[in-house]
């Protein structure tokens, strides 16, 4: 069967999903959206007891065994969602590496839902998200949050609270092509680390830092005002909130917005766009531009200038989370 499932670009809120910095700050949400990067899998129970067999576009199998589990998400997906193994999974569209908008979450997502489906398992949403993000921290050996599971799985324009007990995620009331024809993701092409960022800036918060902690405040301020204007459909509110959420992030750690990241921001907001900030924990890879409607094309233009190997890799927003597109 072929199963797909979208990436993610966050508006605004981001890190604050990690836990426990949504509790440090009470209100905290991260706002995100849908976006049509999908990740794109071919699944099938055609591999041997014990073993997940991968394979990436039309390369050859790689076989995995349960001992791979711990290193390798297709296999620690595959084999705690359906712990005999006998899963096949075979690539055919993903995310670039490095390029913030959650890929690996997606993937994770969309193999799940792809081994219950052809399986005809069955598991709660919450519990799909709370096991790939543990899966995700175990490979990775970092902290990892959950607005990129919530976005593959729902689809559209998210407000995700972080609550005590668990997260509660919320569906805006926005038209997503409103929001659509005015955000741009654009991959930059500079590489980044999200996991060595985020650490350094979840250490200083628990730390207690006074910049980190201010600056954390700021975000999750900047977070509420931006679901607030999206639901009142303030283009101008929305860009405002954008870039006060940006400039926060900024004061986290200088390696959040490197110098080459900042020319990309620059040219953005010369050529007129209202904010560009980088999508998830920053450092490079893609930046989420909030721009009025007719001026997209000027902005990229003057992007591009700035980032000659990146490219438009979105416009718009993926209105339908995970789905299984052919059995």
């Amino acid at each position: 069967m072929t199963v797909e499932s979208p990436c993610r670009a966050d508006l605004a809120g981001g890190t604050l999903d990690i836990w426990p910095l949504g509790m440090l700050h009470p209100g905290s949400v991260t706002v995100n959206a849908a976006i049509p990067v999908m990740v794109r899998l071919e699944v099938d129970l055609e591999a041997p007891p014990d073993e997940v067999w991968h394979a990436i576009g039309d390369a050859e199998w790689r076989r995995l065994g349960e001992a791979d589990a711990t290193s390798d998400l297709s296999a620690a997906v595959a084999f705690a969602v359906r712990p005999t193994g006998g899963v096949r999974v075979r690539v055919r569209s993903q995310a670039a590496l490095g390029s913030g908008l959650g890929g690996s979450s997606a993937y994770a997502v969309a193999l799940a839902r792809g081994i219950l489906t052809a399986t005809g398992g069955v598991m709660a949403d919450e519990r799909l998200v709370a096991v790939a993000r543990d899966l995700e921290a175990r490979i990775l050996g970092i902290s990892t949050g959950v607005q990129d599971h919530w976005a593959s799985v729902c689809g559209g324009v998210l407000a995700v609270h972080h609550e005590p007990g668990g997260e509660r995620v919320e569906a805006l009331d926005v038209d997503s092509g409103w929001v659509g024809e005015r955000m741009t993701i654009f991959d930059t092409g500079i590489s980044h680390h999200s996991g060595m960022v985020n650490w350094q800036v979840i250490r200083r918060r628990l730390d207690g830092e006074a910049v980190a902690v201010d600056a954390f405040e700021a975000i999750a301020q900047a977070a509420r005002s931006c679901r607030d204007e999206l639901i009142a459909g303030n283009e101008d509110g929305v860009g405002q909130a954008v870039a006060d959420e940006w400039r926060a992030r900024k004061r986290l750690a200088p390696e959040v917005c490197p110098s080459e990241l900042d020319l990309v921001v620059d040219a953005g907001l010369a050529a007129g766009a209202a904010a560009v900030k980088a999508c998830g924990a920053g450092g490079g890879g893609s930046v989420l531009v909030w721009h009025p409607p007719g001026a997209r094309d000027a902005i990229v233009t003057a992007i591009e200038s700035a980032a000659p190997a990146g490219r438009v890799v979105a416009i718009g927003v993926a209105t339908i989370g995970c789905r299984v597109l052919a059995v």
